[in-house]
Formats: C-alpha cells, sequence, structure tokens
C-alpha cells in the first residue's frame, strides 16, 4: 500500500472540503444505484478516510455488487460515460481510496 504524507492544514482543509461535499452530495441516489460514499472517520495521520463501498442493507434486498470492486468498476465506467453523480463521488473519496480505485480500473 502506497504511504503518503500530509502537513496538518492539507488534513484540515481536506477534511473541511470532505465535510461539505458529503453533506450535499446525493446519497440516495448513490444508494439507488447500489453503493455509497462512506466517511470512515480519519486516518491515523489525521487525512479523511473516505470510501466508495457497496451498499448492502439486508432490508433493501440482496446487494447489486458482490464487493467494493464490483461497485469501484461500476462508477469509473459511468464516471467516463459522463455521469455527474459518479464524476462527483470520485471526486469525493480520500487520496488512497482514489490511488487503489485508479490502480485496478486506470484513471477516469
Amino acid at each position: 500500500m502506497q504511504q503518503f504524507s500530509t502537513t496538518e492544514s492539507e488534513n484540515r482543509d481536506a477534511a473541511t472540503a470532505a465535510a461539505f461535499g458529503l453533506d450535499a452530495f446525493d446519497h440516495d441516489a448513490a444508494r439507488r444505484d447500489g453503493w455509497v460514499i462512506s466517511d470512515c472517520g480519519n486516518y491515523r495521520d489525521g487525512a479523511p478516510h473516505i470510501e466508495l463501498q457497496k451498499f448492502d442493507d439486508p432490508k433493501q434486498g440482496p446487494p447489486k455488487f458482490r464487493d467494493d470492486r464490483e461497485a469501484w468498476s461500476h462508477v469509473v465506467a459511468r464516471a467516463r460515460a459522463g455521469s455527474a453523480l459518479h464524476i462527483r463521488a470520485l471526486d469525493l473519496v480520500d487520496r488512497r481510496e482514489r490511488s487503489a480505485i485508479e490502480a485496478a480500473f486506470g484513471p477516469w
């Protein structure tokens, strides 16, 4: 796993931007599409930890995707096709998550 170094001000700026973006994001549309953007708190270095994950709610029935990686593939494909929701979701994930998604599926 690639390690990143951040300054304290970068952490605060990223956390503020992420919090604002997460509040304005259309979480209902993402859930209907089978995935979510999850605020997982912070990494040990204080950087925000925001992931794109498959939506898994037993009350909603079986999940649309087998795992997070399959959800990533779907979101990247839709972002490449120009979907504003999917582009926004990929803009919100933290840079470690973004790096993992790009390593798996390339840039969008």
